[in-house]
């Protein structure tokens, strides 16, 4: 099975006390919700979900998005300008992210009901830790900003809803709505007869902007300028890097084409780690991409590594993986993972499964699936976003 992609761009702000007629989820995090929720549909029902029908499902609560756009906003320049930290706090911040963005991350592709408790405890867990760095008038200001890269979602917050005077009612109204958007939008993903990433931008576009009208339709008049006020003066978010966790290490004992290779040696470089099994047909259809990506790419400033975790038997060939690689051209180091240890540390669900980590070791955006699958332009999309990065200041 093929899956989609989770792609990351700039935000929307509101003005304070209005709602912004175009604030909607925040793209830092939207996609990833709408295509993990794709992948829901994909796979049939989870637990958290139901599925009444071929491929329909109700969201049952809230989800909490991950990667929550905090770990993001924690190492932004702009907000550490918005928040007057000085260089000893922004350190302090920075490690208290560390700390929790990696195991957050991991619950990623998981249904509500199975890293929503998860998820509040880690996020919980790093406001303690902030609130002993910041005073209460930064801490304030940054859950403002947090709300603000939420967008519209940002309602169901328990905070913000309750200083809203949300009712019952309301907060299921508001997640039925959200739960029809993303139906949508996954369909809008899964539909093979859109090509143009531009066409499909467009209609999840229009989508959202649906969406967020019968979600602003919902409150009072009261309640939308309290909305407005309470998430504060607009912050611009646009220049925001998103940053996602420091990529777990490549921990393997058996390596083809290399020695060993280890992600905090090759800090400065841009680099492609991609899960792959030599017997999967869309594994299999995407190596080529990968190889034209080795060649393309300078050494000097690019790194791709593969990751062969087997899902057969004969998978587990050490031979057959070497021989395999050899036939489809793989020049690049590729790391066995026999045991599942690297599978288990990325949380990797699927195969092919690709990411892309910046210079400074951290994960960036990542891809589901076989590469152009169905005459989607994924390729040519990473490999924009491989280039974006290469050129990137660190």
């Amino acid at each position: 099975m093929c899956y989609g992609a989770i792609t990351m761009n700039n935000s929307r702000m509101s003005r304070p006390g209005i709602v912004n007629r175009n604030l909607w989820l925040n793209p830092y995090f939207e996609r990833i919700r709408l295509l993990i929720l794709t992948l829901v549909i994909l796979s049939a029902a989870r637990p958290g979900l139901t599925a009444p029908g071929d491929q329909q499902f109700h969201l049952t609560e809230r989800v909490i998005p991950i990667p929550h756009p905090i770990t993001s906003l924690l190492r932004s320049a702009r907000i550490h300008r918005e928040l007057n930290l000085t260089p000893e706090i922004i350190t302090q911040i920075e490690q208290a992210a560390d700390k929790v963005d990696q195991p957050l991350w991991r619950l990623r592709d998981l249904p509500p009901d199975k890293c929503n408790e998860q998820a509040r405890n880690l996020i919980e867990q790093l406001k303690r830790r902030l609130s002993q760095s910041l005073t209460v008038r930064q801490m304030n200001r940054l859950n403002q900003i947090v709300w603000q890269a939420q967008g519209i979602e940002a309602i169901l917050e328990p905070e913000l809803a309750a200083r809203l005077g949300l009712s019952t009612g309301q907060n299921t109204r508001i997640i039925a709505l959200l739960s029809a958007g993303y139906q949508r939008i996954a369909e809008v993903n899964l539909n093979t007869q859109i090509h143009s990433e531009t066409v499909r931008a467009a209609y999840i576009q229009r989508i959202q902007t649906e969406t967020q009208q019968k979600i602003i339709a919902v409150l009072s008049a009261a309640q939308q300028n309290a909305f407005g006020g309470l998430i504060g003066q607009p912050v611009n978010l646009s220049q925001v890097r998103f940053v996602v966790c420091k990529a777990p290490e490549i921990e393997a004992e058996t390596w083809i084409n290399s020695s060993p290779v280890r992600l905090t040696d090759l800090k400065g470089k841009v680099t492609v780690v991609h899960f792959y099994a030599f017997g999967c047909g869309n594994c299999i259809r995407s190596l080529p991409y990968y190889n034209q990506w080795h060649d393309h790419f300078p050494s000097g400033i690019f790194q791709i590594v593969g990751i062969h975790r087997p899902e057969t038997q004969q998978e587990r060939d050490i031979d057959k993986v070497k021989k395999k690689a050899s036939e489809a051209g793989i020049e690049y180091p590729v790391a066995v993972d026999n045991e599942s240890l690297m599978w288990n540390a990325w949380a990797n669900r699927v195969w092919p499964s690709i990411y892309l980590i910046d210079k400074n070791g951290y994960v960036r955006y990542w891809w589901y699936g076989e590469l152009n699958w169905q005459g989607a332009e994924s390729e040519k999309y990473l490999r924009s976003r491989i280039q974006e990065l290469i050129e990137e200041k660190s």
